[in-house]
């Protein structure tokens, strides 16, 4: 059973499309932003992680951890609209998934919390590169709508899947991530 959890981890890193962050987008319309946040590992693992993680505090966290991301996410689209440097984008995001990895193993509640508050940060650099992708001839707005959209989707799913699954699948999803984390951070 190993191996296959192995295998699947690997399987996750070599796709094609290791970063979302590419710089080309042929579709500027709608539709461009809904699939945006499906093109790449580090969007995917970041986003499940948040709503695995807000499943395993429950309670008010099951809402409150994706808001404070996503609102982390929007300000991190805003630095970038305004023309605010920020170095390393890539690395960053790369030491995201990882953080976020270690973050869904930690079985304290407590402890989680105020974690997640730190590790939310990253939220920021996601946001950033998110709005650096925008097309110029499309409309910034709706395109960053629906990207925000289907990352809720996404994040909602991790949810779903944290509060309907066992500790088992945290794990396994922890070190996808943090291996996958790891990777790019060496790749990068």
């Amino acid at each position: 059973m190993r191996i296959k959890n192995w295998l699947i981890a690997a399987l996750f890193l070599v796709s094609p499309s290791l970063y979302a962050h590419t710089g080309g987008h042929i579709d500027h319309s709608l539709m461009s932003g809904l699939l945006h946040p499906l093109t790449g590992i580090d969007h995917l693992l970041v986003l499940i992680a948040v709503g695995l993680i807000a499943a395993k505090q429950g309670g008010k966290a099951l809402f409150a951890f994706p808001a404070v991301f996503f609102g982390l996410m929007a300000a991190g689209a805003l630095f970038n609209a305004y023309g605010v440097q920020i170095p390393f984008v890539e690395s960053l995001l790369a030491l995201s998934v990882a953080a976020f990895g270690l973050l869904v193993s930690i079985g304290q509640r407590q402890r989680s919390k105020i974690l997640f508050l730190g590790v939310s940060f990253f939220a920021v650099f996601h946001g950033y590169a998110h709005a650096a992708e925008i097309p110029t001839d499309s409309s910034a707005v709706q395109y960053f709508s629906a990207l925000m959209l289907m990352s809720l989707v996404i994040c909602a799913s991790g949810c779903v899947v944290g509060l309907t699954t066992g500790k088992r699948i945290n794990y396994l999803f922890s070190l996808i991530c943090l291996s996958s984390g790891l990777y790019y951070l060496a790749a990068g």
